[in-house]
Formats: C-alpha cells, structure tokens, sequence
C-alpha cells in the first residue's frame, strides 16, 4: 500500500484502509443487551458509530451512539436505528470513499462487501490531514 507521508494512495481499495476493531450489534437485541455485549467485547480506539445486522448478519441499520446510549435500556434497537444507511462498497477506491464523506458529510461509513456484510469501518480521520 504506498503511501507518501502519511497520505494514502487514493487509488487503493478503500478496504486497505479500514478498521476492523469494531462490535457489530443484533438489531434484534434490546440497548440493554448490546450495551452489555459493547463492554464485553470491547471497542475500537474511535467509534462514532454502531451498526446493527440481521439473522444472515447482513448491515440493515446504524445507531448512533448519543442515540444509543440515551435510549431506555428495554428498547429494541430496531426501534431506534437509522435504517437508511450509507455504505461504501469493498470494491470502492480511497477515491471514492472521500467523495462519499464530502456528498453526505458523516464521519464514519460502514464498508460492506456484495451480500451487505460489514467487512470495516472507514473515518474521517483517513482524510483529516488532505481536505
């Protein structure tokens, strides 16, 4: 992966560059259980967002984490996930990730591979320095 001071190479797959140390949550669960599974499995150095999956652990919904963790805990997070998400696909260039993050202005995107499984997470912070 060249990169050149710190600065990626934006015609590298935008997967290269994604996190992987992140909880993905049931969106069957209650905010009880997965504030419950967050501590036990643990969480990344930054996380802005949750992504909850179905039973074929496929993304259907985020949850952002204000919204999370203010929610009554007998909540199902189904009730409470945005379940219009924005995902970047595995196959997209750095390229393309920042044009994302400038079209829809998050700081986080999930990237998710053909079936919509979540394969990393992509911040803000890989363009901190460039935009």
């Amino acid at each position: 992966m060249p990169e050149t001071a710190g600065i990626p190479d934006f015609n590298s797959p935008v997967v290269e560059h994604a996190r992987k140390d992140f909880p993905l949550l049931d969106a069957d669960m209650t905010v009880a259980e997965a504030l419950d599974r967050i501590r036990r499995e643990g969480i990344g150095e930054r996380v802005i967002y949750f992504f909850a999956i179905d039973a074929d652990k496929r993304l259907v919904g985020v949850l952002p984490t204000r919204r999370l963790l203010t929610s009554p805990l007998d909540t199902p997070l189904r009730e409470i996930m945005v379940r219009r998400v924005i995902a970047i696909p595995a196959s997209a260039s750095v390229l393309d990730a920042c044009e994302f993050f400038v079209l829809y202005k998050f700081f986080a995107f999930p990237v998710v591979d053909e079936h919509r499984h979540v394969v990393g997470v992509i911040d803000a912070s890989l363009f901190a320095e460039e935009i």
